[in-house]
Protein backbone atom coordinates (compact mmCIF):
# COMPACT_ATOMS: atom_id res chain seq x y z
CA UNK A 1 0.00 0.00 0.00
CA UNK A 2 1.72 3.24 -0.59
CA UNK A 3 1.45 6.46 1.34
CA UNK A 4 1.05 9.88 0.87
CA UNK A 5 3.05 12.85 3.16
CA UNK A 6 2.39 15.96 2.99
CA UNK A 7 5.07 18.55 4.06
CA UNK A 8 6.97 21.47 2.90
CA UNK A 9 10.41 22.96 1.74
CA UNK A 10 11.98 26.73 2.97
CA UNK A 11 8.43 27.32 3.03
CA UNK A 12 8.13 27.80 -0.75
CA UNK A 13 5.15 25.78 -0.98
CA UNK A 14 3.06 22.47 -0.01
CA UNK A 15 3.55 19.41 -2.01
CA UNK A 16 2.47 15.72 -1.72
CA UNK A 17 5.01 12.91 -2.11
CA UNK A 18 3.77 9.17 -3.05
CA UNK A 19 5.84 6.63 -1.23
CA UNK A 20 5.45 3.13 -2.63
CA UNK A 21 6.73 -0.20 -2.80
CA UNK A 22 10.47 -0.53 -1.89
CA UNK A 23 12.61 -2.74 -3.67
CA UNK A 24 14.84 -5.17 -1.57
CA UNK A 25 17.84 -3.81 -0.22
CA UNK A 26 21.21 -6.03 -1.29
CA UNK A 27 23.51 -6.85 1.59
CA UNK A 28 27.30 -5.66 1.72
CA UNK A 29 29.86 -7.78 2.19
CA UNK A 30 31.45 -6.74 -1.29
CA UNK A 31 35.05 -6.83 -0.57
CA UNK A 32 37.93 -7.67 2.02
CA UNK A 33 39.56 -3.93 2.33
CA UNK A 34 40.78 -2.87 5.69
CA UNK A 35 39.19 0.02 7.57
CA UNK A 36 41.78 3.28 7.40
CA UNK A 37 44.17 2.95 10.12
CA UNK A 38 43.30 4.38 13.40
CA UNK A 39 39.28 4.32 13.09
CA UNK A 40 37.22 3.13 15.46
CA UNK A 41 33.48 2.19 15.48
CA UNK A 42 30.99 4.57 16.81
CA UNK A 43 30.06 4.27 20.38
CA UNK A 44 26.29 2.21 19.01
CA UNK A 45 25.43 -0.10 16.19
CA UNK A 46 24.35 2.77 13.20
CA UNK A 47 23.06 2.32 9.75
CA UNK A 48 24.56 3.51 6.78
CA UNK A 49 23.12 3.33 3.59
CA UNK A 50 25.65 3.44 0.48
CA UNK A 51 24.37 4.38 -2.63
CA UNK A 52 26.36 3.97 -5.90
CA UNK A 53 25.05 6.10 -8.52
CA UNK A 54 23.41 4.65 -11.60
CA UNK A 55 24.06 0.93 -12.59
CA UNK A 56 22.34 -1.77 -15.48
CA UNK A 57 21.83 0.35 -18.84
CA UNK A 58 22.34 3.84 -17.06
CA UNK A 59 26.13 4.32 -17.30
CA UNK A 60 26.41 7.56 -16.19
CA UNK A 61 29.11 9.83 -17.57
CA UNK A 62 31.84 8.27 -19.70
CA UNK A 63 35.31 9.45 -19.43
CA UNK A 64 38.81 8.48 -20.88
CA UNK A 65 42.30 8.21 -18.80
CA UNK A 66 45.36 9.40 -20.67
CA UNK A 67 46.13 5.91 -21.81
CA UNK A 68 42.79 5.57 -23.86
CA UNK A 69 40.82 3.47 -21.07
CA UNK A 70 36.97 4.11 -21.24
CA UNK A 71 35.80 4.43 -17.61
CA UNK A 72 31.76 4.81 -17.03
CA UNK A 73 30.45 6.37 -13.67
CA UNK A 74 27.71 3.65 -12.44
CA UNK A 75 31.50 1.13 -12.47
CA UNK A 76 33.38 3.61 -10.24
CA UNK A 77 30.44 4.12 -8.01
CA UNK A 78 30.32 0.35 -7.46
CA UNK A 79 33.85 0.08 -6.72
CA UNK A 80 34.43 3.11 -4.42
CA UNK A 81 30.90 2.04 -2.64
CA UNK A 82 32.02 -1.38 -2.03
CA UNK A 83 35.44 0.36 -0.71
CA UNK A 84 33.58 2.30 1.99
CA UNK A 85 31.09 -0.26 2.48
CA UNK A 86 33.68 -2.24 3.57
CA UNK A 87 35.25 0.15 6.07
CA UNK A 88 32.11 1.27 7.84
CA UNK A 89 31.30 -2.73 8.18
CA UNK A 90 35.10 -3.07 9.67
CA UNK A 91 34.66 -0.32 12.09
CA UNK A 92 31.56 -1.45 13.34
CA UNK A 93 29.00 0.14 11.70
CA UNK A 94 25.84 -1.71 9.80
CA UNK A 95 26.04 -1.03 6.36
CA UNK A 96 23.73 -1.37 3.41
CA UNK A 97 24.14 -0.98 -0.25
CA UNK A 98 21.24 -0.11 -2.59
CA UNK A 99 23.06 -1.91 -4.98
CA UNK A 100 26.00 -4.43 -4.69
CA UNK A 101 26.12 -5.43 -9.07
CA UNK A 102 25.69 -3.56 -12.06
CA UNK A 103 21.41 -3.40 -11.62
CA UNK A 104 19.63 -0.58 -12.37
CA UNK A 105 17.64 1.11 -9.45
CA UNK A 106 15.44 3.58 -9.62
CA UNK A 107 16.35 7.24 -8.42
CA UNK A 108 13.00 7.37 -6.30
CA UNK A 109 13.49 3.65 -4.93
CA UNK A 110 17.12 4.35 -3.79
CA UNK A 111 15.76 6.60 -0.55
CA UNK A 112 13.02 4.20 -0.26
CA UNK A 113 15.55 1.52 0.43
CA UNK A 114 17.25 3.64 3.03
CA UNK A 115 13.93 4.39 4.92
CA UNK A 116 12.88 0.81 4.84
CA UNK A 117 16.21 0.00 6.68
CA UNK A 118 15.52 2.44 9.31
CA UNK A 119 18.84 3.90 7.85
CA UNK A 120 20.77 7.03 10.18
CA UNK A 121 22.90 8.33 6.90
CA UNK A 122 22.27 7.76 3.39
CA UNK A 123 25.08 8.89 1.27
CA UNK A 124 25.53 8.92 -2.65
CA UNK A 125 28.07 8.20 -5.00
CA UNK A 126 29.05 10.01 -7.90
CA UNK A 127 31.33 11.06 -10.88
CA UNK A 128 31.26 14.73 -12.27
CA UNK A 129 31.77 15.95 -15.65
CA UNK A 130 32.23 19.09 -17.29
CA UNK A 131 29.59 21.24 -19.16
CA UNK A 132 31.08 20.99 -22.81
CA UNK A 133 30.58 24.95 -23.02
CA UNK A 134 33.23 25.97 -20.70
CA UNK A 135 35.86 27.53 -22.07
CA UNK A 136 38.71 24.38 -21.29
CA UNK A 137 36.28 21.59 -20.35
CA UNK A 138 38.81 18.67 -19.74
CA UNK A 139 40.82 20.66 -16.82
CA UNK A 140 38.17 21.25 -14.58
CA UNK A 141 38.62 18.94 -11.86
CA UNK A 142 38.20 18.60 -8.13
CA UNK A 143 35.36 17.70 -5.84
CA UNK A 144 32.14 18.45 -4.11
CA UNK A 145 29.41 17.32 -1.66
CA UNK A 146 26.18 18.20 -2.37
CA UNK A 147 23.02 17.97 0.15
CA UNK A 148 19.13 18.58 -0.85
CA UNK A 149 18.21 22.00 -0.89
CA UNK A 150 17.12 24.66 -3.76
CA UNK A 151 20.28 25.16 -5.80
CA UNK A 152 21.93 28.51 -5.63
CA UNK A 153 24.23 28.84 -8.96
CA UNK A 154 23.99 27.87 -12.10
CA UNK A 155 26.58 24.89 -11.57
CA UNK A 156 24.75 23.64 -9.04
CA UNK A 157 21.36 23.52 -11.19
CA UNK A 158 23.80 21.89 -13.85
CA UNK A 159 25.05 18.93 -11.87
CA UNK A 160 21.65 18.39 -10.42
CA UNK A 161 20.35 18.16 -13.65
CA UNK A 162 23.11 15.99 -15.05
CA UNK A 163 22.86 13.56 -12.50
CA UNK A 164 18.73 14.10 -12.29
CA UNK A 165 18.89 12.67 -16.26
CA UNK A 166 18.77 9.47 -15.16
CA UNK A 167 15.19 9.28 -13.79
CA UNK A 168 14.41 8.47 -17.97
CA UNK A 169 15.23 4.86 -16.99
CA UNK A 170 12.83 5.12 -14.07
CA UNK A 171 9.31 3.14 -14.72
CA UNK A 172 7.46 4.21 -11.33
CA UNK A 173 4.96 6.61 -12.13
CA UNK A 174 4.80 7.88 -8.23
CA UNK A 175 8.51 9.26 -8.71
CA UNK A 176 8.18 12.81 -8.37
CA UNK A 177 7.95 14.12 -11.82
CA UNK A 178 9.72 17.60 -13.23
CA UNK A 179 7.56 21.53 -12.43
CA UNK A 180 10.65 23.71 -10.93
CA UNK A 181 10.81 23.03 -7.47
CA UNK A 182 8.12 20.66 -7.34
CA UNK A 183 9.92 17.20 -6.77
CA UNK A 184 12.27 18.72 -4.18
CA UNK A 185 9.23 19.47 -1.92
CA UNK A 186 9.38 17.10 0.22
CA UNK A 187 8.01 15.92 3.95
CA UNK A 188 9.08 17.59 7.55
CA UNK A 189 10.92 14.56 8.12
CA UNK A 190 13.45 15.22 5.46
CA UNK A 191 13.42 18.86 6.04
CA UNK A 192 14.61 18.50 9.76
CA UNK A 193 17.55 16.72 8.59
CA UNK A 194 18.34 19.66 6.56
CA UNK A 195 21.15 21.25 9.39
CA UNK A 196 22.57 17.39 9.50
CA UNK A 197 22.82 17.08 6.00
CA UNK A 198 24.48 20.54 6.06
CA UNK A 199 27.20 19.26 8.54
CA UNK A 200 27.77 15.82 7.27
CA UNK A 201 28.44 17.09 3.61
CA UNK A 202 30.88 19.89 5.59
CA UNK A 203 33.22 16.82 7.35
CA UNK A 204 33.03 14.47 3.80
CA UNK A 205 34.47 18.08 1.81
CA UNK A 206 36.93 18.09 4.66
CA UNK A 207 38.58 14.75 4.64
CA UNK A 208 38.49 14.41 1.36
CA UNK A 209 40.27 17.43 1.19
CA UNK A 210 43.34 16.05 2.39
CA UNK A 211 43.20 12.55 0.25
CA UNK A 212 42.40 14.19 -2.80
CA UNK A 213 44.81 15.36 -5.73
CA UNK A 214 42.14 18.15 -7.05
CA UNK A 215 41.14 21.09 -5.13
CA UNK A 216 38.26 21.66 -3.06
CA UNK A 217 34.69 22.80 -4.65
CA UNK A 218 32.85 23.25 -1.83
CA UNK A 219 29.74 22.11 0.04
CA UNK A 220 26.94 22.37 -2.15
CA UNK A 221 22.92 22.26 -2.91
CA UNK A 222 20.83 21.35 -5.19
CA UNK A 223 17.64 19.20 -6.46
CA UNK A 224 18.95 15.77 -6.28
CA UNK A 225 16.38 13.12 -6.91
CA UNK A 226 18.02 10.61 -5.33
CA UNK A 227 18.28 12.33 -1.88
CA UNK A 228 14.73 13.80 -2.18
CA UNK A 229 13.15 10.69 -0.74
CA UNK A 230 15.67 9.46 1.78
CA UNK A 231 14.62 11.34 5.21
CA UNK A 232 17.33 11.34 7.14
CA UNK A 233 20.94 13.25 6.87
CA UNK A 234 21.41 12.39 3.04
CA UNK A 235 24.45 13.74 0.95
CA UNK A 236 25.79 13.21 -2.64
CA UNK A 237 29.47 13.48 -3.07
CA UNK A 238 30.98 14.22 -6.88
CA UNK A 239 34.44 12.62 -6.27
CA UNK A 240 36.26 13.56 -9.40
CA UNK A 241 35.85 14.93 -13.00
CA UNK A 242 35.64 11.53 -15.27
CA UNK A 243 35.93 14.54 -17.86
CA UNK A 244 39.71 15.43 -16.78
CA UNK A 245 42.05 12.37 -18.26
CA UNK A 246 43.93 12.43 -15.77
CA UNK A 247 41.42 12.51 -12.53
CA UNK A 248 39.95 10.03 -14.61
CA UNK A 249 42.72 7.60 -13.60
CA UNK A 250 43.01 8.09 -10.25
CA UNK A 251 39.44 7.93 -9.22
CA UNK A 252 39.63 4.88 -11.66
CA UNK A 253 42.71 3.22 -9.78
CA UNK A 254 42.88 1.11 -6.83
CA UNK A 255 44.68 3.69 -4.85
CA UNK A 256 42.53 6.53 -5.78
CA UNK A 257 39.60 4.62 -4.81
CA UNK A 258 40.98 3.67 -1.09
CA UNK A 259 41.62 7.10 -0.62
CA UNK A 260 38.62 8.17 -1.78
CA UNK A 261 36.62 5.39 0.71
CA UNK A 262 39.12 6.07 3.69
CA UNK A 263 38.74 9.59 3.57
CA UNK A 264 34.76 9.44 3.74
CA UNK A 265 34.71 6.64 6.11
CA UNK A 266 36.37 8.91 8.55
CA UNK A 267 34.35 11.74 7.58
CA UNK A 268 31.30 9.67 8.70
CA UNK A 269 32.29 8.26 12.09
CA UNK A 270 33.26 11.82 12.53
CA UNK A 271 29.33 12.69 12.03
CA UNK A 272 28.01 9.35 14.07
CA UNK A 273 30.55 10.66 16.94
CA UNK A 274 29.95 13.93 16.89
CA UNK A 275 26.25 13.34 16.57
CA UNK A 276 26.50 10.90 20.08
CA UNK A 277 27.98 13.92 21.85
CA UNK A 278 25.87 16.42 20.60
CA UNK A 279 22.15 14.39 21.21
CA UNK A 280 23.10 11.53 23.93
CA UNK A 281 22.82 8.90 21.56
CA UNK A 282 19.11 9.06 20.28
CA UNK A 283 19.51 8.14 16.37
CA UNK A 284 20.42 10.13 13.32
CA UNK A 285 17.38 8.52 11.34
CA UNK A 286 13.90 8.50 10.83
CA UNK A 287 13.15 7.03 14.34
CA UNK A 288 14.12 3.82 15.38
Amino acid sequence: MKRHVRGFFFGVAIATVCVGPVVAAQNTRASADPPPAGVSGSPRRHTVVVDAGHGGPDRGMTGTTPSGERIYEKDVTLQVARRLASRLEAAGVNVIMTRTSDTLIALSDRGRIANRQNGDLFISVHVNAANPGWKQPGAARGFETYFLAEAKTEDERRVAAMENEAVRFDTDDSAPKDDALGFMLSDMLQNEHLRESSDLAAMIQGRLRGAHPGPSRGVKQAGFRVLVTAFMPAVLVEIGFGSNRSEAAWIASAQGQSELADAMTRATLDYLAQYERRVGGGPTGRGK
